[in-house]
């Protein structure tokens, strides 16, 4: 390798080396040997880039003789030994391609014979030269940042290149870590390759059983015929039809109940009133009969007067006392035409005025049930007094006339709860939301409760009383330790804040009771 002197001298290693101690009386002071001696000079980069351009002219043209036989339109390899025949082994050792016949003569000998000679289609990859230095080949990767773009070197560009100073690794094992990661990711291509794929069949499965098809099947003979398989879509459709022909059914059925309901009411009030016109006749005729046997009594003479007069007295009892009946009878007879009409959610009609509904109210001793039932009946405070037994009143609400009873919480009374539970449309359940260490009680009771048959279509309403209180638990708070979206699940069930002692909450619940009760308000039919 040719090295340079300060006066810009070429001089080859060998020659310096061997002229060492001599050159040191002829050359300029300033090239000075220092410890590691000839080694230490410069080398000269522009005669090394010169030779190898000098080298890579014959390779190139070596390498357009090549392309030149692959454009003709061989895509055969020739045998390196004799271009007659064509290669099918590769000599890793020696580097040339060889077909049977040539790769048995010239690796006949011992040494030879040990070379490692692959198939074509296992030939290594030839090293690919730099850039740069094209005489070399790369052999490195750039390992920092700022090279990424172009990290491939070769031991020139690392030692005195661009490169010079910077982390590397080798080419190879760099490679294979970088084959070894896209076969990683090959494989997790073709997984998720296969999901989408076992995926977009389940979708078209899914699809052809939502619209269903034509199928293959065989009768009781092998003869094979088409057949319509319906899909889920159709099957839905066929399930809402028969839901609302079903619903169908049972409203007409019900509005013949209600009709036949009507019909008696409307038959019985008209005997009823035509009973009372034949009474009013009737006594209308007794009075007429008595006003003119008064008539007739004037116009006698004196003596047969006097001798009417117990007679006279009597009709007189008699027409008072018919008078008097009369004006009972017309006080608690209401003459109206209508006819009030209420609905109930299962569609059951009621006639009257108030619909009456039977209420039990139920909770632990002490959550202020009583107190309840008496603000709502009389509107004023009762002291709370222990339950003993039960108690029952009559609240009118709306078009609604709730029939309550209250029954004692304490624990020997719990056990007769049941006896109240026959025709009960609702119950109102009252949690005392001062006492903490008593909801686990409440939520055991409630539990049971809701287990009865005889209260499985009564709806349900919550009092959280007492909120009052200074650090009462909250309607949320009461809902989530009484789990009531689990407990009740499937059931009417409302949760409404309360205060007995003032009434605040009160006739809020009465009123979500109402709207669940009546599905429709009072109609007056003429």
């Amino acid at each position: 390798m040719p090295d340079v002197n300060i006066d810009n001298g070429n001089i080859c290693e060998k020659d310096l080396v061997g002229l060492q101690d001599r050159l040191r009386t002829v050359l300029p002071r300033s090239s000075v040997f220092r410890d590691s001696g000839v080694w230490g000079l410069k080398k000269n980069f522009a005669l090394l880039e010169l030779l190898e351009r000098l080298q890579n002219g014959h390779i190139g043209q070596y390498g357009a003789a090549e392309e030149a036989i692959g454009i003709s339109g061989e895509s055969i390899i020739r045998c390196d030994e004799d271009e007659a025949h064509v290669a099918s082994v590769y000599c890793t050792v020696c580097a040339t391609h060889l077909c049977s016949e040539c790769s048995q003569v010239t690796h006949s000998t011992k040494t030879l014979a040990k070379h490692r000679r692959v198939p074509l289609a296992d030939k290594p990859h030839e090293k690919t030269m730099c850039s740069q230095h094209q005489v070399h080949a790369i052999e490195f990767v750039c390992l920092e940042e700022g090279c990424q773009t172009c990290p491939l070197m070769c031991c020139v560009c690392k030692e005195y290149g661009k490169h010079q100073g910077h982390k590397h690794s080798v080419l190879e094992p760099e490679a294979n870590q970088i084959r070894a990661s896209i076969l990683d990711m090959a494989h997790c291509i073709r997984t998720f390759t296969e999901e989408i794929s076992d995926y977009s069949r389940k979708l078209v499965g899914i699809v052809q059983h939502i619209e269903g098809g034509e199928q293959i099947v065989e009768d009781g003979i092998g003869m094979a015929h088409t057949e319509h398989v319906p899909g889920t879509a159709e099957n839905a459709r066929s399930c809402v039809r028969a839901y609302f022909s079903d619903l169908h059914e049972t409203l007409c059925r019900q509005e013949e109940m209600a009709l036949s309901v009507v019909d008696a009411h409307v038959r019985e009030k008209l005997i009823w009133l035509r009973q009372q016109q034949e009474d009013m006749t009737i006594l209308l005729s007794q009075v007429s009969t008595a006003c003119l046997h008064c008539e007739k009594t004037l116009q006698q003479d004196d003596c047969r007067v006097v001798l009417a007069k117990q007679e006279i007295t009597r009709l007189l009892e008699t027409l008072q006392k018919q008078q008097q009946q009369f004006t009972e009878v017309a006080d608690h007879i209401q003459l109206d035409a209508s006819i009030p009409v209420t609905f109930t959610k299962d569609n059951r009609v009621h006639i009257g005025p108030k619909m009456e509904i039977r209420v039990v109210t139920l909770g632990l001793d002490g959550a202020g049930k009583t107190t309840i039932l008496f603000k709502l009946k009389q509107d004023e405070f009762m002291q709370p007094i222990p339950t003993i037994g039960f108690n029952v009143e009559t609240v009118e609400y709306k078009n609604l006339k709730f029939t309550i009873w209250d029954v004692g919480g304490k624990h020997k009374l719990r056990p007769l709860w049941k006896h109240y539970y026959l025709n009960t449309q609702a119950v109102v359940f009252v949690v005392d939301s001062s006492h903490r260490d008593r909801i686990n009680e409440a939520h055991s009771e409630l539990a049971k409760l809701l287990t009865e048959k005889e209260l499985r279509d009564a709806l349900l309403l919550i009092f959280a009383n007492k909120q009052d209180v200074a650090g009462a638990l909250s309607v949320e708070e009461i809902t989530e330790l009484l789990s009531l979206h689990k407990l009740c699940c499937g059931r009417s069930w409302y949760i409404q804040g309360c205060d007995a002692r003032s009434g605040m909450g009160l006739y809020e619940g009465l009123d979500w009771l109402s709207r669940h009760l009546v599905a429709a308000g009072v109609l007056d039919v003429a």
